[in-house]
């Protein structure tokens, strides 16, 4: 059975409810749709997997599509995830083809058209905008003119959400883009740094876990033994963990390096569990690269396995979880381990800083040997660790749950549709008073040419 707003009360509290069930009124007969291009293996699923089924029971009709890709496409938009993270890519005619087709034949299979606003999220279904009308409002045409703006359709907001870190994009690649991102009504990003000199509106709104999720629900000691029995990993000495899919991004061999270094001054064992994006055809041959190096280390258990509740016992049993990525858009597996009160040792880099307040919710780093020093710090104190632990907690509850986020798309989406409906109300104000000069003019010709008639 799916979960209901009302499950979030004794986590939130009712006030918080009300607040949301207040603002989400004035969509009650609004039609919204999310796009996006895979439906598990990545934060943005998880996230709209919640979203969307609590914006509906809201009582806001609310869709999701998926965009279909092939091989090709995902190969193009995952050299494109990384050319917006900073990296060169080689941008060729043909890249962009295999990009716009596929978004050419989506447009037949999604059916945006009755929607009262559409939300894209990130770089894959981007271009999507270009096969849709979206109604645009009014330019000179003499019969609406005369017939009045009410029979010309008003315009569909459409909003882009970016979920990556975009600080430094490669530039070739941004302004490819930048001229599909800028038909866009609104964007959202993750943080302050990743917004842009761009003609619309950008709003800041962070990603949130679901306290409620598989994932992050309390679970007993016993099934957390379970799970790690399940999988092979032992319990007798500390644990260090990195819970991410596998990505160059997120450096897994940076933290196998860390690892070594503090098993020279305190015995201890490494996980790095993650899984495959559909829309990443890389990762595996970034978990073989992981294999390769693991079986030279001992104490590492490297796990490709896409298991909710297998991620929640590793990050309820580790002693420390780590972030090494060396880019990221937000990494809500931070907020997950914050979330369950272990202490994180982070990149200080991308939308980890909102989570990780350093000293106190765990430690930022800019290297391997500093992230080697802090994770060795919180192995030798434990108590420490664990005051952490429990401060990321109340952070992440005060900040990074999906109630929240809920709040914040609903005020986007009221906000973005309020500023369409003011332009139409302007266009409507303009056209009229121009219609009724036209027909007045149409009037006082007549006249004259009845006068000259007469004479």
């Amino acid at each position: 059975m799916h979960r209901r707003l009302k499950d979030y009360e004794g986590i939130v509290g009712e006030k918080e409810l009300q607040k949301i069930r207040n603002e989400a009124s004035a969509l009650s007969e609004k039609h919204l749709a999310h796009v996006n291009s895979t439906y598990y293996g990545g934060g943005v699923a998880e996230i709209l997997s919640s979203i969307v089924i609590l914006m509906n029971d809201l009582g806001i009709r609310t869709g999701w599509r998926l965009l279909k890709g092939s091989p090709d496409f995902f190969t193009v938009t995952k050299k494109f995830h990384d050319g917006l993270q900073g990296k060169k890519i080689h941008l060729t005619e043909q890249k962009k083809k295999v990009f716009m087709d596929i978004n050419e034949m989506n447009h037949h299979l999604c059916h945006l058209e009755g929607h009262d606003a559409v939300m894209v999220h990130d770089p894959q279904p981007l271009p999507l905008i270009n096969f849709y009308s979206r109604k645009q409002p009014w330019t000179w045409k003499p019969l609406p003119l005369m017939v009045g703006l009410d029979a010309f359709p008003k315009k569909q907001p459409w909003i882009w959400r970016c979920h990556i870190d975009i600080s430094k994009p490669y530039s070739p690649l941004w302004n490819y883009l930048k001229d599909f991102i800028t038909k866009y009504d609104a964007m959202i990003v993750s943080a302050e740094k990743f917004k842009k000199k761009l003609p619309m509106p950008q709003h800041i709104i962070p990603p949130s876990i679901d306290p409620l999720s598989i994932k992050n629900m309390e679970i007993s000691k016993s099934k957390i033994k379970k799970y790690l029995d399940k999988f092979g990993i032992p319990d007798d000495k500390p644990l260090i963990a990195q819970i991410s899919r596998f990505d160059s991004w997120k450096d897994p061999m940076g933290v196998i390096d860390v690892y070594c270094k503090v098993r020279k001054k305190a015995d201890c064992n490494l996980v790095l569990l993650g899984n495959f994006a559909t829309d990443d055809p890389e990762g595996s041959k970034v978990y073989q690269k992981v294999l390769e190096r693991a079986k030279k280390e001992r104490g590492i258990y490297a796990i490709a396995f896409e298991s909710q509740i297998l991620v929640n016992s590793v990050q309820r049993a580790s002693d420390v979880v780590i972030q090494k990525s060396l880019k990221e858009g937000f990494g809500l597996t931070v907020s997950e381990a914050l979330w369950k009160g272990t202490p994180v040792v982070a990149s200080n880099v991308g939308g980890i800083p909102l989570q990780v307040i350093n000293g106190k919710t765990g430690y930022l780093v800019n290297n391997i040997a500093q992230c080697a020093d802090r994770v060795l710090h919180l192995l030798k104190n434990p108590e420490k660790a664990k005051e952490m632990g429990q401060a990321g907690k109340e952070h992440v509850k005060k900040n990074f749950l999906v109630t929240r986020h809920l709040l914040d798309y609903i005020r986007v989406f009221k906000k973005t549709l309020k500023e369409s409906n003011a332009m139409r109300g302007r266009v409507s104000s303009v056209r009229k008073n121009v219609s009724s000069s036209f027909l007045q003019g149409l009037s006082n010709l007549s006249e004259i040419m009845s006068e000259i008639s007469k004479g």
